[in-house]
């Protein structure tokens, strides 16, 4: 049987570049560079977080949620729910409305705290520790994806973003976003303003010195220390920048 021939080659391409005046030629190698090396960079370097200003990380309350997430997607919960003893008396009426898996790292979480419901710490901490009590804990989407947590003040539900029920973040990064949501539904009667949201600040970074080293603080701990090292007035002026009543 004959071999086939072989195929011609095709020379257009070559033509095509032969073609081009050198200078084309050479600014198009460049530019070809420059986008392997940006998406080089864009891989190994994506873009943060932190370009979004810090007051504004943690949007202004929606209705009855202490902070606006957008659409909110609860995580389901099977019938079969795992049934823990709680973290310590503090919490002996917080409801965990999550998973088995969610429910040992909730509990966790609030076994953290229990250490710190004793005294000896802050007062905006122990308020805040104070106001989980009677509280549901659950999972839920958030279409603001970077926001941490909300709470919904009329049925005192915590919901924290679906990225805490993963194994791989470690779970003392928890307490602190519980906290902050604590202090909200420590003052169910008061509007989410400028000044009430600074307090929830002030809890969490307490919960944050607490519980980690610095050198192991997520995103929302530095955000919350940046702001309450500011000046009172001045923390309270960005936040009103944000969105937040005065």
């Amino acid at each position: 049987m004959d071999d086939a021939p072989p195929p011609k080659s095709d020379h257009s391409k070559l033509r095509l570049i032969d073609a081009m005046p050198r200078p084309l030629l050479v600014l198009f190698l460049v530019a070809g560079v420059v986008a392997v090396v940006a998406a080089l960079v864009f891989i190994i370097h994506p873009p943060e977080f932190s370009t979004v200003p810090v007051q504004e990380r943690r949007p202004p309350p929606r209705g009855a949620l202490t902070h606006n997430v957008g659409k909110l997607a609860p995580a389901p919960v099977s019938s079969a729910a795992a049934t823990l003893p709680p973290a310590c008396a503090a919490f002996s009426t917080t409801v965990l409305r999550v998973g088995p898996a969610g429910a040992v790292r909730l509990r966790q979480a609030l076994v953290d705290l229990c250490r710190l419901s004793h005294g000896g710490v802050p007062a905006d901490l122990t308020i805040a520790i104070k106001g989980l009590g009677t509280s549901t804990i659950r999972f839920a989407g958030f279409q603001l994806a970077g926001v941490e947590s909300t709470a919904d003040l009329a049925t005192r539900t915590v919901w924290l973003n679906l990225k805490f029920s993963e194994s791989n973040l470690p779970v003392e990064q928890v307490a602190p976003v519980l906290v902050h949501e604590g202090w909200h539904l420590a003052h169910p009667g008061d509007a989410v303003t400028a000044d009430q949201e600074l307090g929830a600040r002030r809890a969490e970074v307490a919960a944050c010195r607490e519980l980690m080293d610095v050198s192991k603080w997520p995103r929302w701990c530095n955000d919350a220390r940046a702001l309450t090292d500011l000046p009172a007035a001045r923390a309270i002026a960005l936040l009103v920048s944000a969105g937040y009543t005065r």
